[in-house]
């Protein structure tokens, strides 16, 4: 796991412990497209699936989508697990595609996740895994003000909703980044 940071550094980043910019977002490329991609990938869509699915799916040759819950409800130390897992099987495998982390929903006492805490986890996930594993925030729960600033943080692609107008082209240049339609 050559260059990849420390367990106790990815959880004090999902913590959102100091979380800082990678910088360099004018030469950054975020792939976006509406509504799910068109092949036959696994996809665990709002919801984790075990990391022995995705290596079944990658056995048969089929690439694959992982969720990555935090927030509300979920331990730092847990979600840096499975992001070391996942790390791993994309290293291992070459064909996990996508990680997605989804807050959790939360409830009256504390909200499914926090700026910052977002942030962190997307920082964590670029750190973890390889570059070829696309990050990519969960447009609906952060909304597209968070997922632009998620560029900055590491996420290189956006999933938007077939409903939603937001101009992805648009989006990216405020940050001095480029949008890509994949």
């Amino acid at each position: 796991m050559s260059g990849v940071p420390g367990r106790d550094v990815l959880i004090a980043l999902v913590r959102g412990e100091g979380v800082t910019a990678l910088g360099g977002v004018s030469d950054a490329v975020v792939a976006y497209g509406r509504g799910p991609s068109p092949d036959d990938r696994l996809r665990d869509g709002d919801e984790e699936g075990s990391i022995e699915d995705h290596r079944a799916a990658h056995a048969s040759g089929r690439g694959s989508e992982a969720a990555l819950a935090y927030g509300a409800g979920t331990d730092p130390e847990l979600v840096v697990d499975r992001l070391l897992a996942l790390g791993e099987l994309a290293r291992e495998t070459g064909l996990l595609r996508a990680v997605c982390p989804v807050p959790g929903e939360g409830d009256d006492r504390r909200p499914g996740s926090w700026g910052v805490e977002d942030l962190g986890v997307v920082r964590a996930a670029r750190a973890a895994l390889p570059g070829d594993v696309r990050v990519r925030p969960h447009w609906r729960r952060l909304g597209p003000a968070a997922c632009q600033v998620a560029v900055a943080f590491g996420a290189d692609e956006w999933q938007l909703p077939d409903d939603d107008r937001s101009d992805p082209n648009h989006l990216a240049t405020a940050v001095g980044a480029r949008a890509v339609e994949r």
